[in-house]
């Protein structure tokens, strides 16, 4: 019983942190490289989504800026971002 707990336990603290970080959904029919930016400049990285693609638990912090060709917009790290035709819709 006390094993159980434990797993329940582990899966729960791991779904609670994926929760807590900025998700982008990419519903064009072209790939794009997003430019992530933590607050404060911590840092900056950089990840490809495919072509309608999805990337998940970007960002960490607080809040961060989030960037493509053309267009760059911040949200929180419990955000959602979708990238449609060419931009972001939060």
């Amino acid at each position: 019983m006390k094993n159980i707990m434990s797993i329940a336990a582990g899966i729960l603290f791991l779904l609670a942190g994926s929760v807590q970080a900025t998700d982008v959904i990419n519903q064009d029919s072209k790939a794009y490289t997003v430019k992530v930016q933590g607050e404060g400049n911590l840092s900056i990285s950089t990840h490809d989504v495919r072509a309608n693609g999805s990337l998940y638990g970007l960002c960490g912090y607080t809040f961060c800026s989030f960037e493509i060709p053309g267009h760059k917009v911040n949200a929180n790290r419990d955000g959602r971002l979708t990238i449609r035709n060419g931009k972001f819709a939060q």
